[in-house]
């Protein structure tokens, strides 16, 4: 499918929308922000029992978790770190496409077809780290 011939833009875009497997991992990515969210919650109702955490974003959540000392900086930190990412990858892509957002946290400029596979790479990587960070939320 992919011959390693240049692509961007718009034409980019429509490969990664056509890619059941970039598809499916921006699905687990979502799946796994929510399990993330999840037990940021329980362990805000815990540790701080108010019902504020109930139906706030990933990014609120680890504002009130830090606000609560419920997690050390580190995990804080690493938490700030996947929201963005998360972000990123979830609200910007078509945006950085068409060139309304700069170019920071994944490449637009330089792009082979065959960089979908990076980005099913990116996907992964961050589906992975989210549900890492949601069992270290669930320890904790």
């Amino acid at each position: 499918m992919y011959e390693g011939r240049p692509s961007g833009g718009v034409e980019f875009y429509r490969l990664l929308f056509e890619s059941p497997e970039f598809c499916a991992e921006l699905g687990q990515v979502t799946l796994a922000s929510g399990q993330l969210e999840a037990e940021l919650i329980r362990l805000l109702k815990r540790k701080s029992p108010t019902k504020a955490a109930e139906g706030q974003p990933l990014g609120k959540l680890i504002q009130l978790a830090e606000k609560h000392q419920a997690l050390d900086s580190n995990v804080i930190s690493c938490l700030n770190e996947l929201c963005k990412q998360r972000n990123y990858l979830a609200h910007n892509i078509y945006s950085l496409f068409i060139e309304l957002i700069e170019e920071t946290r994944l490449e637009r400029s330089n792009l082979l077809d065959s960089d979908v596979h990076t980005y099913i790479e990116r996907a992964w990587q961050l589906k992975e780290n989210l549900i890492h960070l949601a069992e270290v939320v669930r320890d904790a």
